[in-house]
């Protein structure tokens, strides 16, 4: 929007990792206080790190109390929607004034598909600019079909074609079929390390991102260090591969289920894996200190 990062007013979550509304408004009236005028607040339907989801009906109370713009980013939980059994998460997602959506993250589309969608479509005027050599106003006027106004971009491939072609093949049904299934695994996945001592969970997901980290028992080494030497072993190895991300200046391991096909005895191999690397680490270094000793 060109206003600059100064300009955002980053609001902490509560302990679900979702965005705490009472930090929001009593932020919104400090920069009123201060003579700053807020103009809009953004929701996540679907967190990077965790997979969860604002309270997107409080938001948009919010929104309406201080009359502000009110934007929802679902790039990753907007597959919800094709869901009957899950999309009630989404709640609240009807009362936006935007929304962005990446049907490349939970549509089950090649990169690149996304979309901004507007309650209003004259919405779209207000991101409108006429230029003679591109859009004239007389094409409009005169009924002329105009692709410049179809996207913000002014030259892109075709990207809604896939969506339109996996909806007309597959149909709704199945795709929801299909993130219900991932949203049940990443579940039964949240199960098996709550239930391994030596993995830490940090979080239970309304979607299927899951961080975590390997930690057993009685270990004195750095936890963040040794999980950073899993990561880089792993794609040393190149058997399976996992992201990072940090939460509180520490280093975790992540998985983002997108794929309805994975299955729990995929992911046992994968921790399987995690495991060894990380029980080198213990080794190589616990060898590491005893020859410091000597």
């Amino acid at each position: 929007m060109g206003l600059g990062e100064k300009s955002v007013i980053k609001i902490k979550t509560d302990r679900s990792f979702r965005m705490n509304t009472i930090l929001l408004e009593d932020a919104i009236k400090r920069e009123i206080a201060q003579g700053n005028i807020p103009i809009a607040i953004v929701g996540t339907a679907g967190t990077t790190d965790f997979g969860n989801i604002d309270p997107l009906k409080e938001l948009a109370s919010i929104s309406l109390k201080y009359n502000t713009w009110f934007h929802i980013d679902a790039a990753y939980g907007c597959g919800l929607l094709l869901t009957d059994k899950y999309r009630g998460l989404l709640n609240g997602i009807e009362l936006a004034h935007s929304v962005t959506v990446d049907y490349h993250k939970s549509f089950f589309q090649p990169v690149s598909s996304s979309g901004f969608l507007v309650c209003d479509k004259n919405f779209f005027n207000l991101i409108t600019h006429h230029a003679d050599y591109l859009n004239p106003k007389d094409h409009d006027e005169d009924g002329l079909p105009n692709q410049v106004n179809k996207s913000i971009q002014t030259t892109r491939r075709f990207d809604a074609l896939k969506l339109w072609f996996t909806l007309r093949m597959m149909g709704r049904n199945k795709l929801g079929g299909y993130f219900d299934t991932i949203i049940e695994t990443a579940a039964k996945i949240a199960g098996l390390l709550h239930s391994d001592s030596d993995f830490e969970l940090m979080n239970e997901s309304d979607i299927s991102a899951l961080v975590f980290r390997y930690r057993p028992k009685n270990l004195r080494l750095d936890v963040c260090a040794m999980n950073q030497y899993i990561k880089k072993a792993m794609f040393n190895q190149g058997k399976a591969l996992v992201a990072g991300t940090k939460i509180n200046q520490q280093f975790y391991l992540k998985f983002t289920l997108l794929n309805p096909l994975t299955t729990i005895s995929d992911i046992e191999n994968i921790i399987k894996i995690i495991k060894k690397h990380g029980n080198e680490y213990v080794r190589l270094n616990q060898a590491s200190a005893d020859f410091r000793r000597n």
